[in-house]
């Protein structure tokens, strides 16, 4: 019995030692909530880690869905590492020669116009119709019919089979003849078929009109001036025009001969009406100021008035 007494105390010791020893490794707890094994770092959880596909294929087993990266395939990026896209370029400017979609062609040199109308209006001065070579050799483009005051030019002359370019027009408003204008233009390939007549229009108004130019009617020298006898003095321009100014100056020389410009300054507008100003003087000597203004419409049309005031010596 006693043998038995300490066998039984044996088993109790070695089972009380499993109990206190526990029956796993301790873990710690990491920086981000989970836990580790204890003695082992933790891993950096700021790293983004893309595995390479494994050399040997994907697995076969029936839980497999992707392949196993192999050894020595593993990347690491931080995520200030990422690719970043490449910034948009800005849009190249239209060339003068632009390729056109493949189809069907004509045989030979085949010039094709956009439109056979340009409408420039009361105001515009310019507008580009395109023309396209639509055959099989190049074409060389003529163009004729167009006046002095009407260029009719393309941006190249020489089109290869399937290209595109523009043929600019410009108007002279200020050169043009006052009314409706409707100018037929001739662009044809040197050699081929195609082409055919552009008929630009355009209404060309008459230029502005000084109606008056109001000036003071006496200046005194600058050296005796008061404030009932001033050096200087508003000169009034009203203007008509249809189509709107762009601006004026008046071109001054005092009784010495010195010559200035200045700008004339909008006052008003109503309608097709607008009033103008500007200071004349000051003179350091008595006799004539002299002066001339000019005015400008949109479609560079000029008028011009001439006058002058008569300065006082000192008494």
């Amino acid at each position: 019995m006693a043998g038995g007494l300490v066998a039984l105390a044996v088993v109790g010791v070695l089972v009380g030692y499993a109990l206190l020893s526990g029956s796993g490794p301790k873990t710690t707890s990491t920086a981000g909530g989970g836990s580790a094994a204890s003695g082992q770092p933790s891993r950096d959880t700021s790293r983004v880690t893309v595995a390479g596909p494994s050399s040997t294929g994907a697995g076969t087993g029936p839980d497999s869905a992707t392949s196993s990266p192999a050894p020595g395939t593993v990347l690491e990026f931080l995520p200030t590492d990422l690719p970043v896209p490449p910034q948009p370029t800005a849009s190249r400017p239209a060339a003068s020669l632009v390729p056109t979609p493949a189809g069907p062609r004509s045989t030979g040199p085949a010039l094709t116009l956009g439109r056979t109308s340009v409408n420039l209006g009361q105001v515009d001065s310019s507008d580009t119709v395109d023309l396209t070579n639509t055959g099989t050799e190049a074409v060389t483009i003529r163009t004729s019919g167009a006046p002095a005051y009407l260029d009719a030019v393309p941006r190249t002359s020489r089109l290869d089979p399937g290209y595109r370019t523009q043929l600019v027009i410009s108007l002279d408003r200020s050169a043009a003849p006052v009314g409706q204008l409707d100018i037929p233009i001739t662009v044809t390939p040197a050699a081929g078929t195609g082409g055919g007549t552009i008929h630009v229009t355009a209404v060309v108004t008459a230029g502005p009109k000084i109606l008056s130019a109001a000036g003071p009617s006496s200046l005194r020298a600058q050296a005796c001036a008061t404030d009932q006898a001033p050096a200087t003095g508003t000169l009034t321009v009203e203007v008509q025009d249809p189509v709107g100014m762009s601006g004026g100056s008046v071109a001054i020389t005092t009784p010495n001969g010195a010559a200035t410009t200045v700008a004339l300054q909008l006052g008003s507008t109503a309608d097709d009406r607008s009033t103008w100003t500007a200071q004349l003087g000051p003179s350091a000597s008595a006799g004539t100021l002299a002066y001339t203004v000019t005015v400008k419409d949109l479609n560079n049309r000029v008028a011009s008035q001439q006058g002058s005031v008569p300065v006082a010596a000192c008494s």
